[in-house]
């Protein structure tokens, strides 16, 4: 029986057109339907229109008319286009621009000149990681709100899929919804990979590279040495804040590095989750002791107000 998958559309703009011909010819074998545009102004216009649905956007800095920074700027205050993730290309350089970039909704950086597996590598990914936060996403509109988490509750899980479903109850449980899941995701995977499974900085990234970490996330979790391993969560909700206190069974890790952008692992295809979820999702991470446990903090809405009174 045939399916009837659709091919990811991804929107490369460039003004260069021996860049465009050269990343073509890069993402032949990617089963991606592309489109692209040497004008920035044009590119804004089909995005604008609404009358194109694009899963990725590749898009090059330095252009005349509109930068690619303005461009992404324009695009992540659109309703309909700020969770489109978009790669942007550059030659610079300067970590304030690097940064500013990444503040303003930029999902990952490729420097040039960069080679064909470097670019199918860092397109995967983003589109792997976009149709799961999508699912999650469609899955939670689904959902009721959960009436019984009013005060305190705890959970523990131990893979993914487990993961997703708590991932899901928990922001259905905070005032925004769709802010809070990216970062809850993020903080659980991050729980199970690098803490019960012991999956280190550079083992992910090759893992990732081969397109096999999905398959060893899984594979390990029956190993002997991690099968009885869980994560815990403890929910709070006390009137001024939610709190999610994580604690997972590894040795722990060097979390100072993570909770904000480093220069050095902007090109990464991993290593910034942590510091995106700080960003976008909570008002506070606190990580304790060896780093195995987290607590990421929600502020309600005029718990301010009610503290001052």
């Amino acid at each position: 029986m045939k399916t009837n998958t659709r091919l990811p559309r991804i929107l490369v703009v460039d003004d260069e057109i021996s860049n465009l011909e050269i990343i073509e010819e890069y993402l032949d074998d990617e089963h991606c339907l592309l489109l692209t545009q040497s004008s920035s102004l044009e590119a804004w216009k089909i995005l604008e229109s609404g009358n194109e649905n694009f899963d990725l956007i590749l898009l090059d800095w330095m252009m005349p008319e509109l930068d690619g920074l303005a461009l992404l700027k324009r695009i992540k205050q659109q309703p309909a286009l700020k969770n489109v993730p978009v790669i942007m290309q550059t030659a610079r350089s300067d970590e304030k621009d690097l940064l500013q970039g990444i503040a303003n909704g930029a999902y990952y950086y490729l420097t040039k000149p960069y080679d064909q597996k470097s670019l199918c590598v860092v397109v995967r990914e983003a589109l792997e990681e976009s149709r799961q936060l999508q699912r999650l996403t469609d899955q939670l509109h689904k959902t009721k709100k959960p009436e019984h988490l009013k005060q305190s509750a705890r959970f523990k899980f131990q893979s993914l899929s487990e993961s997703h479903d708590l991932a899901m109850l928990l922001a259905n449980a905070c005032p925004d919804p769709d802010k809070v899941l990216s970062g809850i995701n993020e903080l659980f995977t991050n729980a199970i990979e690098h803490g019960n499974l012991g999956i280190g900085y550079h083992e992910k990234a090759r893992l990732k590279h081969d397109n096999t970490w999905h398959e060893e996330i899984e594979k390990r979790i029956t190993l002997p040495e991690y099968s009885s391993k869980f994560v815990d969560v403890d929910f709070e909700h006390n009137g001024n804040h939610i709190s999610m206190t994580i604690s997972d069974q590894g040795k722990g890790f060097d979390w100072n590095n993570y909770l904000d952008f480093d220069p050095a692992r902007l090109f990464d295809c991993n290593g910034r989750g942590i510091a995106m979820a700080k960003m976008l999702s909570f008002d506070s991470i606190e990580y304790i002791g060896n780093g195995n446990t987290v607590i990421a903090r929600i502020d309600l809405p005029n718990s301010t107000k009610k503290n001052d009174e």
